[in-house]
């Protein structure tokens, strides 16, 4: 497999970790063909927002932690590509590896630089929050509110990563149709949404330690 990381909730990673998983990252993003200088653009602008950010924001979640966003990220390739296979689908490597890397990104937040404070969506909860509720990280008020799949999407724009059809709706509907705005795509969307949205679920199934 691509990669392999199976963490507990309350699993951290060590900084050789970290900066592994953000320099797969990076490596697959150079794999994108005439894309790759827009994804790299992206990702290099982000740069260590990314490489520490957290998947989600409770221990509860997957991934609360430093660069657990990478490692999930990852993990959601792997999976998917273990999806294609399995069913024997022709799909498209670079669509892949957009489509998984991409997903979440938007909870890193907005490009560097672009508000005055801090441009991260996640920032650190108050040591009472993590202490007594679990909450190792709340949403940053000071920034234009939008949810995570439309800010990935922002963000691949930003930068001018195009992405097709497929790829698009993949991103925007990863989250699955337990999502209200996502049930009118039910048995409507592209073979590539379904691969992602199966891919993130089972990854953080089993980043939570569910099987």
């Amino acid at each position: 497999m691509l990669h392999d990381v199976c963490y507990s909730i309350n699993m951290t990673l060590s900084a050789e970790n970290i900066v592994e998983n953000f320099d797969k990252f990076r490596s697959l993003c150079e794999k994108l063909g005439d894309r790759s200088p827009y994804a790299l653009a992206l990702v290099d602008n982000l740069g260590e927002r990314l490489a520490l950010c957290p998947a989600s924001g409770k221990k509860e979640y997957h991934g609360a932690f430093p660069g657990g966003l990478c490692a999930h990220s990852l993990n959601v390739l792997t999976n998917a590509m273990a999806l294609v296979k399995a069913f024997g689908w022709q799909v498209q490597k670079d669509s892949l590896i957009i489509s998984t890397l991409m997903h979440d990104i938007g909870k890193v937040g907005y490009p560097t630089a672009m508000y005055e404070g801090c441009d991260d969506y996640y920032i650190s909860a108050e040591e009472w929050r993590q202490q007594k509720m679990g909450e190792m990280y709340t949403y940053n008020r000071s920034i234009q509110y939008m949810d995570v799949p439309s800010r990935s999407l922002f963000l691949c724009q930003h930068f001018g990563l195009k992405l097709n059809v497929d790829e698009t709706l993949a991103i925007k509907l990863h989250d699955g149709f337990v999502v209200e705005e996502n049930k009118q795509y039910c048995m409507k969307a592209p073979k590539l949404a379904f691969i992602v949205m199966t891919a993130d679920y089972n990854a953080a199934c089993s980043e939570k330690g569910m099987f």
